[in-house]
This record gives structure tokens, C-alpha cells and sequence, in this order.
């Protein structure tokens, strides 16, 4: 009765590790076996027996890739399209640079619009010079910024540029922080009789701020 019973567990742990017959409805690649270990729960193909083994050691792991990151953190947008418009004539002029000019005979205001994400979020306007810049700035250069066109627009902050061209080095300056579009035009105008000249450039000149 315990030869029969020894010889039953010992073919039963034999069979744990042999494989399928081929009526099984599991099929695997050409040199490779289906096992189905009850040491190690190994469930699959495999080249070897397995069952004996922590795996199978001719399955490969698949390699896990880094996620690239949806948004790099802070990003700066310079180079706004410019439009500068002329008092009186009602003409519009395209033009890389910043130029604003007010006197008693004429008067230029401008439009800067930037194009942002929509996943875009804690957007603010601010301005930037590098160390070397060709920059003017006349007495009393403060422009009145809006949220649209200048003589339309809701304005929200003021920037002052008065003495800055003298300043050596960079520097950057916040105006306002703004609600973030998909497209988001400021207008500028200078709130008294002055002038002035900004070349900008991938660094110079206005821009919007942004993380997402």
C-alpha cells in the first residue's frame, strides 16, 4: 500500500515538470515546449524544462523605456509677432523689433502676440536684455501694456524702461502674470511724450513665460 502510494506522488511531481501532450490547445514557437511548473508558477514556452529553475532562462524581460516628460517645466517664448501702428495714417507695419515713439506730431503704439499650448498654465508677460543689445530709451519711457489692442485693450501692468539701456549686463523683468490662450495679444503704448528702440531677438525683447 506505501509502494503504491510513494510510486503515485513521485509520477505526479514528474508529470508537474513534462510537456503538454500535443492535444493541448496551447501552442508555442518552433524549439520551444509549453510547461506549466508548479515549484516556481512558471506558465509559458521555454526552450529547457523550467520547473527546476526560478524561469525560464531563454524568456527575456521587456525593457522599460523612460517616459519622456510632457512638458520640459519653464518654458520662455521670444520673438512675438510685432506689428507696429502709425497715429493718424492708420497704417500697420510688421517689424521684429520693439519701437514705440510719442510726441505732439505723432504717435506709435504696437501689438505683440504669442502663440502658447493649451496645456500651457501660470502664464506671465515679462522682458529680457542680454549684456549686449542695441537698446534706447528716451525720459519718462513707461508703456501702458493691455490684454488686446492698445486703444482697446484691458490694460494690465505698466513697464518702465526709463535709464535701463544704461545698465550694463542682463536683466529680465516681470510685468503681469496673464491669463494663458492659445493665442495671446498685448498692446503697447507709451504713457508719456518719449521714445524707444529694442532689437529683439531668440533673447532679447518681450516674452511670455510659462510651466505646464
Amino acid at each position: 500500500m506505501h509502494f503504491h502510494i510513494l510510486t503515485l506522488a513521485a509520477i505526479l511531481s514528474l508529470t508537474t515538470a513534462l510537456p503538454t501532450t500535443t492535444g493541448d490547445d496551447t501552442h508555442c514557437a518552433p524549439g520551444t515546449t509549453f510547461y506549466h511548473c508548479k515549484t516556481n508558477n512558471f506558465r509559458g514556452c521555454c526552450t529547457i524544462d523550467p520547473c527546476a529553475l526560478p524561469s525560464c532562462p531563454s524568456q527575456t524581460a521587456p525593457s522599460i523605456l523612460p517616459t519622456p516628460p510632457t512638458c520640459p517645466g519653464t518654458v520662455q517664448i521670444y520673438q512675438p509677432k510685432t506689428q507696429t501702428h502709425l497715429s493718424g495714417s492708420g497704417s500697420t507695419i510688421s517689424t521684429p523689433n520693439f519701437n514705440l515713439t510719442k510726441s505732439p506730431t505723432r504717435e506709435w503704439t504696437q501689438t505683440i502676440t504669442f502663440s502658447v499650448p493649451k496645456s500651457a498654465t501660470e502664464c506671465a508677460l515679462r522682458w529680457s536684455v542680454p549684456a549686449k543689445r542695441t537698446f534706447q530709451a528716451g525720459d519718462n519711457a513707461v508703456v501702458h501694456v493691455s490684454q488686446g489692442h492698445p486703444a482697446t485693450g484691458r490694460e494690465i501692468g505698466t513697464a518702465d524702461f526709463t535709464n535701463w539701456p544704461g545698465v550694463d549686463g542682463p536683466h529680465k523683468h516681470s510685468v503681469a502674470k496673464v491669463d494663458c490662450m492659445p493665442e495671446m495679444v498685448f498692446g503697447l503704448r507709451l504713457a508719456a511724450e518719449s521714445e524707444i528702440f529694442l532689437a529683439q531677438d531668440g533673447q532679447t525683447g518681450w516674452f511670455v513665460e510659462y510651466s505646464c
